[in-house]
């Protein structure tokens, strides 16, 4: 760990930098939120992505600002500037160039749990896992190479929640 990301997470307030470090599945992050001793965890956790972005350090950055997007998804805009969508994309391009292949997979999810009733899907025009741009994506698109990181990599540790957001996304 560098001086700047261990300054960084001195600076926040410990309980996010641990959700943000752990990257919780969803119904964890909210648990964790809503039991958090600060009044503000929106502040907070801006706080902790600023000082991880001061640290320029891009490994802990993703978790951070997929921990913001689902704070934002709920609390504010999902879609434009600021919002749960500009974090998913930010995180997304650091997790291609890395490759981070789990991140990836977490975008994945994120993607498909946050916006499955949306209207329109933000990512309806995206490259799939084979870095082909592709027209029409939908939810299940992203579950779908969620799955195939998951098992490629061995990331057993979405088995749980993958199955999950299958069944309530796909569910006929």
């Amino acid at each position: 760990m560098s001086s700047m990301f261990a300054l960084a997470c001195r600076q926040s307030s410990v309980h996010v930098v641990q959700i943000v470090r752990a990257r919780p599945c969803p119904s964890v992050f909210v648990r964790a939120i809503r039991a958090a001793p600060s009044r503000n965890p929106k502040s907070e956790i801006e706080q902790a992505v600023s000082g991880l972005r001061r640290a320029s350090e891009q490994d802990p950055l993703v978790p951070g600002l997929l921990t913001r997007a689902w704070l934002r998804f709920f609390t504010g805009p999902s879609t434009g500037p600021d919002s749960a969508q500009a974090d998913l994309d930010e995180a997304w391009e650091i997790a291609e160039r890395g490759p981070m292949k789990l991140f990836l997979a977490d975008i994945h999810l994120y993607r498909a749990r946050l916006f499955f009733r949306e209207a329109v899907y933000p990512w309806k025009e995206a490259k799939n896992r084979k870095g082909e741009l592709v027209n029409n994506r939908t939810p299940k698109d992203d579950l779908d190479d969620a799955e195939f990181l998951i098992k490629t990599c061995g990331y057993h540790r979405r088995d749980q929640e993958l199955a999950d957001a299958k069944r309530v996304i796909l569910r006929p």
